[in-house]
């Protein structure tokens, strides 16, 4: 018994859980800023001033 969960079975999902929840914050942190493709559907108008 570990942790008073009742089986190994069970605290080991409870571990794999935080270290999979960790992995997940760790991964995001990383990957923060980084830029990736841009999108396709993404569109720029240039509008010149005086045009109508």
């Amino acid at each position: 018994m570990m942790l008073g969960l009742g089986s190994v079975e069970i605290a080991m999902v409870f571990w794999l859980c935080l270290f999979a929840s960790l992995g997940c914050v760790a991964y995001g942190i990383l990957n923060w800023n980084k830029k990736g493709k841009p999108d396709a559907t993404a569109v720029t108008i240039d509008v010149k001033k005086g045009d109508k």
